[in-house]
């Protein structure tokens, strides 16, 4: 995934890095982009995006459901990870595997770790859709 944020759409720059001879070289300016798993209380949803860290700071002053629909208005609706309810948010099914108990012949209980696909722990929505 490229180094932009989600939500706001900020992404990384060139400029130019200036020593103290004032010697110019071209350097990249990234954003200081963080993933975080957020909860939008007005439908009930968990969602996985990655962030800048200014954004962060603009929900935890707004809120998630206000800064979203505000993007929205804005025109910016980016693809964001939604956290399916229906499934329990453990951290092996959120990986796609899961732990099973398996007795062999001699009653011993031993656990077997098997990759199912058809655990559909997260699934790639658009972000219109949470408040359709």
């Amino acid at each position: 995934m490229s180094r932009i944020c989600q939500l706001t759409g900020k992404k990384s720059y060139v400029g130019a890095q200036v020593s103290h001879s004032e010697h110019r070289t071209k350097k990249r300016f990234q954003p200081n982009l963080q993933t975080k798993k957020i909860y939008i209380q007005e439908v009930q949803k968990w969602v996985v995006v990655k962030l800048a860290t200014s954004a962060l700071r603009t929900i935890d002053k707004k809120g998630a459901y206000a800064f979203l629909k505000e993007q929205l208005a804005k025109g910016f609706n980016p693809d964001v990870w939604i956290i399916d309810p229906a499934t329990n948010d453990t951290h092996e099914k959120s990986r796609g595997y899961r732990r099973i108990e398996v007795k062999d012949v001699n009653g011993k209980i031993q656990h077997k770790i098997t990759y199912a696909l058809d655990i559909p722990a997260r699934r790639k929505v658009k972000l219109s859709t949470l408040f359709a």
